[in-house]
């Protein structure tokens, strides 16, 4: 959806949101990829954080299917 929004120029530009967030994450903790990470356009991820309340990619996704 972001490159059919922003053009080529967007095509692969992607962020990861860690589920369990990086405050929480001791030193010794290991990021898994697959368990920890999901990619998301940087617009959900600025939309998950915003206010300083972090939100579920579900919720955010249900946002876009108004």
């Amino acid at each position: 959806m972001f490159e059919e929004k922003f053009g080529s120029s967007a095509q692969g530009f992607i962020q990861v949101h860690h589920l369990k967030p990086l405050s929480e994450i001791q030193v010794e903790y290991e990021v898994d990829p697959i368990a920890d990470l999901r990619p998301v356009c940087p617009n959900c991820h600025a939309m998950i954080h915003l206010g300083g309340k972090t939100r579920s990619i579900e919720e955010v996704q249900s946002w876009l299917q108004c």
